[in-house]
């Protein structure tokens, strides 16, 4: 239609902030319906589209997180294709690529014509009529990764790779593009399985004599399964609390395997005032009681004790290590559970222990989630128990009359709440409802932050029928809003990628890529005509609102911390191109280090975000720093002087996408 191309071309003469005002106003102008021409590219494809006039289909693999939602951007951008190019019809038409050695008037419908578009021909968005296929062959980041590099079999060829984590080291060519942002936060599930009665079944009939409540929300031994609970709600889960490394709960929980290691939900919920000392040693007659180890290092002298065989208004008169001395003499002689009011509270991951395990849920080792989250883990401890994957200490079948031999742990998937329950409903087959909840309600486990807000059966468990929501837990104290996630403080903030080989990568999925980064900046996408919003729109509706992560383009700010606590860097600004550049203190010129001229569309954005690698904060320019000329030529003149000299200094350039070269240009 000639209202894409005249949208485009207000869209270059526009800045940032009138873009999608101006292509809003042309869309209702109502202005004459002309054929536009053929877009740039053809035997030389160039940047943004690196249009060949050869329809052809691409793929990806890995990321079971994209999955889904690079299923809905691959359906928005095939159907665009059908407003795309016209295809020749009969021998002897005049194609748009005639060069192509493939090209053949006997084929049929394979090659877009030249100069034969209908108005409702769209140019900027897929005019080559690309097909976009998601591979499920390889689930798991990594697993993309090593498909894409032919480091693992594919039944398909790998185009590019979804990927919840940064490119890794499966081939020296590897070049990512961030999309959008995501986090990964703990989940607990406070349910209470008293619902279903009590258990009869080992080992959960041992356990509290087979009466178990919503110990995530703080149930302890005794309370009532409706509340109120005496015990602590958990809340939250550190990674640099007691001092960080291995001391850190986050830690002690997912990676240790030696005697810190945290193995018992009264560690994380029983932290007082009303603190419950389970096997405290007591004799009639006798007012010392003692404990094997320590008691709590919160109990002090002048501490209410109560419990059986304990009169009523006994006191602590005094404590050392695992001996203390009451107010009062014991009148029973036995092991009982003491309760002592204490004047502070343990810290998560030091309160005592309540006899309820702690399941940790194992998460495929390929995954980006699992791969974040044992980076926030095993965060200062080199080699450390979860160096290899963050199921050091998952959990398997505790049933030993289901159990095989060996008895290898639960290794979900990932993102999925509702594997929890098919492993107990595994364990404990129906209809024991009870140990089947008790499995799930004692369980921590991992996934993605949009697909839980988004999908809430992901994000539940269901036992008999009925589905229990998980809870989120806090990392570091910090919650998953959006402003976390986009500055990086989340703890497991995370930038969801497409990765691509920049040796191999072809004209059509460089365009597709560089299609899906820009937010109407550096071209003016156009009307989808099955919906009438703009796709541009959809895709951030899509991205945004339908699948929950906050959006990423070619023009969004690097994140305020480059990196967030779980050592992995989670760049915002991945989407533009990122250039090695030479330049030279006191000058406001720069030159591409490895030679050449730079792409001609720089000027059409004009932001210079940021020198040195990407993602840190030193930069070889202050901020604020726009193009003045030079787009196309061998040297760009800024409008500021650089800081420093350097040389291969990684620059992004703000609204102009990633994808500034291809291997392969016909395909």
């Amino acid at each position: 239609m000639h209202k894409h191309k005249l949208r485009s071309h207000l869209a270059r003469a526009a800045g940032f902030g009138t873009v999608v005002i101006t292509a809003a106003l042309v869309v209702g102008a109502g202005v004459a319906s002309a054929a536009p021409p053929d877009p740039q590219g053809g035997a030389v494809p160039v940047a943004p589209h690196f249009y060949n006039g050869n329809p052809t289909a691409i793929r990806d693999a890995g990321s079971d997180t994209t999955f889904f939602i690079m299923q809905k951007i691959a359906d928005l951008y095939t159907g665009a294709g059908l407003y795309g190019c016209s295809l020749n019809t009969s021998a002897g038409q005049p194609l748009f690529n005639s060069s192509d050695p493939a090209s053949s008037s006997t084929n049929v419908n394979f090659f877009c014509q030249s100069g034969q578009n209908v108005a409702t021909t769209d140019i900027n968005d897929n005019w080559d009529r690309t097909e976009v296929a998601g591979g499920t062959d390889l689930i798991g980041s990594g697993g993309g990764q090593n498909q894409l590099c032919g480091a693992a079999p594919s039944p398909l060829p790998v185009d590019f790779a979804r990927s919840s984590k940064p490119a890794g080291t499966a081939c020296g060519t590897l070049a990512q593009t961030g999309f959008a942002k995501d986090g990964v936060p703990i989940i607990d599930y406070p349910l209470s399985p008293t619902t279903y009665g009590t258990s009869t079944t080992a080992p959960y009939s041992s356990v509290n004599g087979g009466v178990v409540g919503p110990v995530a929300s703080g149930w302890l031994p005794g309370d009532p399964a409706a509340g109120p609970y005496t015990g602590t709600a958990l809340s939250d889960i550190s990674n640099a609390d007691n001092g960080g490394a291995a001391n850190s709960t986050a830690y002690r929980l997912w990676c240790a395997s030696n005697a810190t290691r945290i193995t018992d939900w009264g560690q994380l919920t029983n932290l007082g005032p009303a603190l419950q000392v389970h096997g405290v040693s007591t004799t009639s007659g006798s007012p010392t009681v003692t404990v094997t180890g320590s008691f709590p290092s919160t109990v002090a002298a002048g501490d209410a004790v109560s419990g059986p065989g304990i009169p009523a208004g006994t006191t602590v008169s005094s404590v050392s290590g695992g001996s203390a001395t009451l107010s009062g003499n014991a009148t029973s002689t036995g092991t009982p559970t003491l309760v002592f009011t204490t004047a502070s509270n343990l810290a998560v991951g030091q309160g005592s222990p309540i006899g309820v395990p702690i399941r940790i849920v194992g998460v495929n080792t390929a995954s980006g989630t699992e791969a974040t989250y044992a980076s926030y883990a095993e965060s200062g401890v080199a080699s450390g128990g979860c160096a290899t994957s963050m199921n050091t200490n998952a959990a398997n079948d505790p049933n030993p009359a289901t159990a095989p031999s060996p008895n290898a742990a639960h290794v979900a998937l990932e993102n999925n709440s509702d594997q929890l329950d098919q492993f107990a409903a595994q364990d404990f087959p129906s209809p024991d409802f009870v140990d089947q909840a008790i499995e799930v309600a004692t369980s921590l486990y991992i996934e993605s932050n949009g697909i839980f807000n988004t999908s809430p059966y992901s994000a539940a468990s269901t036992i008999d029928g009925t589905s229990y929501s998980g809870n989120k837990v806090n990392e570091n104290e910090t919650a998953t809003t959006t402003g976390n996630l986009l500055g990086n403080k989340y703890p497991t903030a995370r930038t969801l990628f497409n990765i691509y080989r920049t040796d191999t990568i072809r004209a059509s999925t460089g365009g597709f890529l560089n299609w899906l980064c820009d937010a109407n900046t550096n071209f003016s996408k156009g009307l989808d005509n099955s919906t009438g919003k703009n796709f541009d729109t959809e895709l951030t509706t899509v991205i945004s609102a339908t699948f929950g992560f906050p959006r990423l383009n070619d023009a969004t700010a690097a994140a305020a911390i480059a990196t967030p606590a779980d050592a992995l860097p989670a760049p915002n600004n991945a989407c533009a191109a990122s250039l090695p550049v030479t330049t030279s203190s006191g000058s406001n010129t720069i030159t591409l280090t490895a030679g050449g001229n730079f792409p001609a569309d720089i000027v059409n954005a004009g932001g210079l975000v940021g020198g040195g690698n990407v993602g840190v904060s030193s930069a070889n320019f202050p901020a604020g720093t726009t193009v003045v000329s030079g787009a196309g030529t061998s040297t760009l003149t800024l409008s500021n002087t650089a800081t420093a000299t350097g040389t291969g200094v990684a620059s992004v350039f703000s609204g102009v996408p990633a994808v500034q070269s291809v291997a392969s240009s016909q395909n």
